[in-house]
């Protein structure tokens, strides 16, 4: 793996700022590219997502959130108080917006979707302009990935907690890990944005990773439940166009590697911001870019699925 920590450092993969492996625990390396460092916060995009699963975890851990199976019109009534009775979007549950399965009219992969974030992003309160557009599909069913419906989260995380989303995550999670200057966006109605744009440093990624591996411990601490984990992590959905697969906001792969099954498990923002874990090798691989939008940002799944744990298999 040295090899690798040389190529990011002399940038040798282009738009990746910087990568941090350990196996077991012990950590194997820790690279950045020029002009990046161990202080530098990165804007993770979309990995934002898999952290508020966590997040959501809690709630459920404290009794708050008695199920994910909770419709979002039960504890946000305001946010869907002019729709009809009948309304079908007002069965919309914490699950399905956690599965990209909410049925609304909201695709964050094809551009001409009426529900894009990127026309979100134009508004002044998102979870309006997300409750606005009609059902497309029938809830529960379909894949459709769309940011708006993990911003709602973020507005259930606020209602249930009594607590800003920042404050809450310092609190649960960021705290004990030593995380201490996570940087979050904010919608411009002042709600904070849990679909994307959270800042962290790569070490700050490779902790949360950690975390999970170990089952949600941290030292001596359970800080999220197992059992949230396992359902978190575990298959809840697939996208069989694109032959991939989805927990609770957390992205799910594996096959045979030189004779061994292996999974992995993976948050992903766009740019190349990267949480691996393979737990058949205590292997936890974070990686930090800015390769926005282009094919190049997926560099770190081929250094993971074709390098690093090729070597491990064998080494072993």
């Amino acid at each position: 793996m040295a090899d690798i920590a040389r190529g990011l450092e002399a940038g040798e993969f282009k738009g990746i700022t910087g990568g941090m492996v350990s196996i077991g625990g012990e950590v194997q390396f820790e690279a950045y590219a020029a002009g990046n460092g161990p202080d530098k916060r990165h804007d993770i995009r979309s990995a934002t997502k898999s952290i508020t699963a966590l997040l959501v975890g809690e709630l459920i851990e404290d009794g708050s959130l008695k199920t994910v199976k909770k419709k979002l019109s039960q504890i946000l009534p305001d946010e869907f108080s002019h729709m009809e009775k009948n309304d079908p979007r007002r069965d919309i549950t914490v699950e399905d917006a956690m599965t990209m399965r909410t049925g609304l009219a909201c695709n964050d992969w094809a551009p001409a979707s009426v529900g894009h974030e990127d026309k979100m992003y134009q508004t002044e309160d998102w979870a309006a302009f997300l409750l606005s557009k009609p059902m497309a599909y029938e809830r529960g069913k379909h894949f459709s990935y769309c940011t708006g419906g993990v911003v709602l989260l973020g507005r259930v995380i606020a209602k249930l907690s009594g607590m800003a989303v920042p404050d809450f995550a310092n609190e649960r999670i960021f705290s004990p890990l030593g995380i201490t200057d996570a940087k979050w966006e904010h919608t411009p109605a002042g709600h904070t944005d849990t679909g994307g744009h959270l800042r962290l440093s790569l070490a700050d990624l490779h902790k949360i990773g950690l975390l999970v591996q170990a089952g949600g411990k941290w030292q001596s601490d359970q800080l999220i439940e197992s059992k949230w984990l396992n359902s978190a992590l575990k298959e809840q959905t697939r996208i069989y166009e694109r032959r991939e697969r989805y927990g609770y906001l957390w992205w799910r792969d594996g096959g045979n590697v030189k004779g061994k099954d292996v999974s992995l498990i993976y948050a992903h923002g766009n740019g190349g911001n990267f949480i691996f874990i393979v737990p058949e090798l205590e292997l936890v691989a974070a990686f930090t870019g800015k390769n926005y939008g282009k094919r190049s940002q997926f560099i770190p799944n081929q250094l993971v699925a074709q390098r690093i744990v090729p070597a491990l298999i064998e080494g072993n």
